[in-house]
């Protein structure tokens, strides 16, 4: 039984060719002859309100402006590294750095524009898909792959009740341990000579000496 809704389970539904049913709280695919039912539980989520999409997007609108405004000011200072480089000669590790600066601002900024990205392979393409000339319809003879991106993903579209019920819910903190008070033990009173001459005391006998 597959533990989770993942793309293993969906791939166990394409390799006995049974399409994935759902009910309110679980995803099974149905029995075959070579292998039993398959459930799993669907996550505890529910569909973002338009309000709240809009202030996700609104949030990364303002993070985008602030990159912007950022990268312009790195550009500007990466052009006068590299007047400073092409006059003098030295410098050149400050160029290399700078430069490294804005392509780390330069991949943020594309990851915030386009958040999810995939390739995906392109079989059976002709070369009327791809050109505007109709009369050629021969295959491509080569691999084509595509990359695809996806502005909003799907994983933003929904919010997770499970986190937002432990971030609801308060954190019980267990009570202090009691801590024992030792107990003093009475020190025995070290014996005289003459409670010594006496007698020994050896388990549960008493050993009297015999005074000459």
């Amino acid at each position: 039984m597959a533990s989770q809704l993942d793309a293993k389970f969906f791939r166990r539904a394409k390799k006995v060719n049974r399409a994935v049913e759902f009910t309110d709280n679980e995803a099974f695919i149905p029995a075959v002859k070579d292998s039993p039912e398959i459930r799993v539980k669907l996550p505890n989520r529910r569909l973002l309100t338009m309000e709240e999409r809009k202030a996700i997007i609104d949030s990364r609108k303002e993070e985008l402006n602030a990159i912007e405004e950022e990268l312009e000011i790195e550009r500007k200072g990466l052009l006068h590294l590299v007047k400073t480089y092409t006059l003098t000669g030295s410098g050149a590790s400050e160029v290399v750095a700078h430069n490294q600066k804005v392509k780390e601002l330069m991949e943020k900024r594309s990851k915030l524009y386009r958040p999810e990205r995939w390739i995906e392979h392109l079989e059976g393409l002709s070369f009327v898909d791809v050109f505007a000339s109709k009369r050629d319809i021969r295959k491509i003879g080569v691999d084509v792959y595509q990359i695809k991106t996806r502005v909003e993903p799907i994983t933003t579209l929904y919010a997770d009740l499970g986190q937002q019920a432990a971030a609801v819910e308060p954190e019980i903190v267990a009570p202090p341990l009691e801590t024992a008070t030792p107990v003093l033990k009475s020190i025995a009173k070290p014996k005289t000579a003459e409670e010594i001459a006496k007698g020994v005391i050896i388990g549960r006998r008493t050993i009297k000496t015999v005074k000459p």
